[in-house]
């Protein structure tokens, strides 16, 4: 219940706030009840008075204004903290390095956002109201205590048994709707598998014919698995509507038999143990769920620490850095650890210097570290050791994003944003010349800071994601494998027009490629091998 009680530390509202409504809600509740009781019973003898009518109205009043209330609140502090935890982990992952999010990783971080928040949205209001109703029952208990002793005992055993059954039957019913999920997950990762692989698929005719089998399978599979939790859900809401009119039964029938006096009551005893129906059915829905929500909680507020316990980034709105003249790398290096926690691959030490006005070349074979460079030279991981230099001055962790403002970069895994975040309007018309020279002013319009679609070609994808380095218009300019894409005309444009011109610029432009025949167009070469510059050059 750790993260239980940690939200309602979290709640805005004052928790006796919610008691007192809460008591107000059940009171009324009792003194509807016994008002109807008491009506009832005066109605056999001629009638009841105005008064009983208007202390009913008052009594049903004060219950719909309170329950009123308590629905308001939670879903109101409910859907507020749904908003700050979501707001926090996504504010936690954009301050977290690579190093801490590749440790998370990208599916933890997304069950997150989704799945926890919505079982959190869902669930905690229910737990609200099955709060809200076992102090009804308690209220009402108290009532029919007072009415017949023998009927409160026959209520209570017959409650403990109902809910203790019912727990048990859920507990299996929650296992399979763990394996269902399980089976309809499998499924969806094989639909995704066919979508993706339809090349292959469409290569062989006998791949393809097992691809739908395996399919078939498991989409049987599934089936089998959501019927039978179906048809389990309504054997269990079948058996919980069984249970209240055995209550009513055990009141009519049992009671009696055990006490001489209880005649004189059974109406009103059986009256209260029909208006209990209602929360005792809420309540046992709510139990099972307070599990759901632990779960939940526990996996927003671990991942939440996690990402603030790794390194991050401390402020961005330090002053803003002058564009670099050099950067200066200095036995800088990084070490991955492994799944065991030793270290693994290891790239450094690193030393190299780039220089505004220059281009420069990186080369080197799959593997050979320059991907880990590039996070490193743009302060995507920390550094295991040496410093990384601009002008002179060493960049501290509480300048690194005021360095990285710096530079514009087009990676190898990129992701192109449909909308235009960070980009000034007076950019999107800069941006049509270029977006003419790379031939996409017929495919792709720029409306209201988005994309009109990036439903284009990989190559097009490129060269739109280069369209958007250039509006940033930052002095350093990162390319990663970015003409590897492309069709002769526009390799060619990219080597002899387009870098030349972001050099006339004064920008440090740093590229990766292995296209000799444009070697001539570098200031510098350097070429990486086993995590470590081997050879440096001119072009």
């Amino acid at each position: 219940m750790s993260s239980l009680h940690l939200l309602r530390s979290e709640l805005s509202v004052n928790p006796k706030t919610l008691l007192w409504l809460t008591i107000v809600s059940a009171t009324s509740t009792t003194l509807v009840l016994a008002v109807v009781n008491i009506a009832a019973e005066q109605a056999q003898a001629g009638g009841a008075g105005l008064r009983l009518a208007l202390l009913f109205v008052v009594a049903t009043a004060l219950y719909a204004a309170a329950q009123t209330a308590v629905t308001r609140i939670c879903a109101t502090e409910v859907e507020g903290l749904v908003d700050r935890l979501r707001g926090d982990v996504v504010e936690a992952i954009r301050h977290s390095d690579m190093q801490s999010l590749d440790a998370i990783g990208q599916a933890k971080s997304f069950a997150a956002l989704t799945r926890d928040c919505q079982t959190v949205s869902r669930c905690v209001p229910m737990l609200a109201v099955g709060a809200q109703d076992a102090v009804t029952l308690l209220f009402v208990s108290v009532y029919v205590a007072w009415l017949s002793l023998a009927a409160f005992g026959a209520v209570t055993v017959f409650l403990v048994l109902a809910v203790w059954l019912h727990w048990r039957r859920m507990a299996e019913l929650r296992q399979e709707t763990r394996q269902a999920e399980t089976a309809e997950m499998e499924l969806f990762d094989g639909l995704r598998g066919m979508l993706h692989g339809q090349k292959e698929i469409r290569l062989n005719e006998r791949r393809g014919q097992d691809v739908i089998g395996d399919l078939a399978r498991i989409s049987r599979r599934t089936k089998t698995a959501k019927t039978a939790i179906k048809q389990r859900w309504a054997r269990e809401f079948a058996a919980i509507q069984l249970a209240f009119y055995l209550l009513v039964g055990v009141m009519v029938f049992v009671v009696p038999m055990v006490t001489t006096t209880f005649h004189t009551e059974a109406i009103q005893a059986t009256t209260a143990a029909m208006f209990m129906i209602g929360p005792i059915g809420t309540v046992v829905q709510a139990v099972p769920i307070i599990g759901d929500a632990e779960h939940a909680l526990t996996g927003l507020y671990a991942l939440k620490d996690s990402l603030r316990g790794g390194r991050k980034v401390e402020s961005t709105t330090l002053a803003p850095m002058a564009p670099p003249q050099e950067i200066v790398l200095s036995q800088l290096s990084y070490r991955y650890p492994d799944d065991k926690g030793d270290y693994g691959f290891s790239v450094g030490p690193l030393n190299a210097r780039f220089r505004a006005g220059e281009i420069t070349f990186i080369t080197g074979g799959n593997g050979s570290g320059k991907s880990t460079f590039l996070r490193l030279l743009v302060g995507l991981i920390p550094a295991s050791g040496g410093t990384l230099s601009v002008d002179g001055e060493i960049v501290t962790e509480n300048r690194m994003q005021s360095y990285r403002d710096t530079i514009s970069a087009v990676f190898a895994d990129y992701h192109l944003f449909r909308r235009l975040y960070g980009i000034p309007p007076e950019a999107w018309q800069a941006a049509k010349p270029l977006l003419v020279r790379l031939g996409l002013d017929t495919k792709v319009r720029i409306e209201d800071a988005t994309f009109s679609t990036l439903a284009l070609s990989a190559g097009q994808r490129k060269r739109l994601a280069l369209v958007v380095a250039d509006m940033e218009n930052k002095p350093v300019l990162i390319l990663d494998e970015w003409a590897a894409d492309q069709d002769p005309h526009f390799r060619r444009l990219f080597y002899e027009e387009i870098l030349p011109a972001y050099r006339a610029q004064g920008k440090i432009v740093i590229c990766v490629t292995h296209d000799d025949r444009w070697f001539g167009v570098a200031d510098r070469i350097l070429a990486m091998r086993d995590g470590t510059f081997v050879e440096e050059g001119t072009g």
